[in-house]
């Protein structure tokens, strides 16, 4: 079920963005209603559009087809316009004077060099709210420096938590800290476009890959902070649970996460294991005793586990109040349950991409999911639109800014 109505019908926001920690915000602004302008040039495309093209697709506009770029990207509009020349930015600073923000993962030194830093569009919109997603924010050593996901979780600490004890760090292989960023970004613009419409007067809002990522490593951080103890890497450990954590289940390559916090789920643990020899010890018997002889626990309850199936196992467990679950593979996401009977993944079609299932926000209003109406919009696909039904230009004006370079729907060769 989606829903009928568009939270944040009326606000526009400009999409300066590229790749995923800066398109991130305005995709979820463009999935609660906003109309929210994708602008890229046809010099100089989003880096995304070349990432994960199916190696079987048609060779045929192949920058129209990346799952990565048609995700981040959905529910925006999209427009081509070269800020390098003087018509691009005339026209951008137009944009600027009919929207409520500007979002923008440029490093800092960028948008001053086009002439369109915050004071600029401050005198141009009094109310428009500037959100700059970078990877160090806008001053510091830093500040120019370029980083990516594996950069900001690096520096931020979540890497040396990941891997396993004296065999290196692993990096994350899902960018994490490029989503923690998107969040703060969409919650800061939110914030600051709320204001404006009170005052009348925008704001400036940073976010900084590095500082958006080092809250989710808060418990390791106090930890040290506390008593002095620095976390190791890669366990699979929790101070509080034992047995606690992913063990193998039958079949290949088939895990299970188990997590006992309690003396009673304990007991359950034991009672669907038909309570082993093994398990009747005084080295088990609290939970204390379970966590210092966790090594010899973990290993003892991974042979059990590797004869049952994942998918039994955690109902069985859950049906009987001890956290589980198994450990989902992407492939077995669309025949989730729970995920089903939410209806969270929508069908979508796009010209060139075809049709496939893409997940809601993960927010529902009213049991319902904001509709995704469109993935990646095609290069310039909505330049009349925006340029004529907004800028109010006539349809030679487009051609003269085609035939420039300035705008169009095909990357420049």
């Amino acid at each position: 079920m989606t829903m009928k109505t568009k939270l944040l019908e009326g606000t526009r926001v400009l999409d300066l963005t590229i790749f995923l920690a800066g398109p991130m915000p305005s995709l979820i602004l463009a999935d609660l209603g906003a109309e929210v302008i994708k602008i890229e040039a046809i010099q100089r495309l989003d880096g995304f559009r070349a990432y994960g093209t199916p190696s079987l697709a048609s060779k045929e506009a192949a920058y129209e087809r990346s799952p990565l770029f048609n995700t981040g990207n959905r529910n925006k509009r999209g427009i081509t316009l070269n800020l390098a020349t003087p018509d691009g930015v005339k026209l951008f600073k137009q944009l600027v004077a009919k929207s409520d923000a500007v979002v923008t993962n440029f490093s800092p030194r960028v948008l001053p060099q086009f002439g369109l830093e915050f004071a600029v569009l401050r005198e141009i919109n009094p109310a428009i709210v500037l959100t700059s997603v970078s990877g160090f924010g806008q001053d510091g050593p830093w500040r120019d420096y370029v980083s990516f996901a594996a950069i900001g979780e690096a520096l931020s600490g979540i890497s040396s938590l990941c891997g396993y004890t004296n065999e290196g760090v692993v990096l994350n292989g899902v960018g994490v800290s490029d989503f923690y960023t998107g969040l703060m970004a969409a919650f800061g613009t939110l914030a600051a476009i709320r204001e404006a419409r009170e005052t009348g007067r925008g704001r400036h809002v940073d976010v900084a890959q590095l500082e958006a990522s080092v809250p989710f490593i808060a418990d390791a951080f106090m930890e040290f902070s506390l008593n002095g103890r620095t976390r190791a890497a890669a366990t699979n450990d929790d101070p509080a649970r034992a047995p606690h954590g992913a063990f193998p289940a039958r079949g290949d390559d088939a895990w299970v996460t188990i997590s006992v916090g309690s003396d009673d789920q304990w007991r359950v643990l034991l009672d669907v294991m038909g309570t082993p020899q093994w398990a009747r010890g005084e080295e088990f018997a609290t939970l204390l005793k379970r966590h210092h002889n966790r090594a010899r626990l973990n290993d003892l309850v991974a042979k059990w586990t590797a004869t049952q199936n994942k998918e039994e196992l955690s109902r069985e467990l859950q049906r009987r109040g001890v956290p589980s679950a198994p450990v989902r593979t992407p492939a077995e996401h669309l025949h989730d349950p729970q995920l089903q009977a939410t209806g969270f993944f929508q069908q979508v079609d796009h010209k060139y991409a075809g049709r496939h299932p893409y997940p809601s926000l993960p927010v529902r209003i009213d049991g319902a999911y904001p509709p995704i109406n469109r993935v990646g919009p095609l290069l310039g696909e909505d330049n009349h639109y925006v340029f004529t039904k907004i800028l109010g230009l006539d349809d030679s004006e487009l051609a003269r800014l085609e035939k420039a370079g300035v705008i169009g729907n095909r990357p420049a060769s």
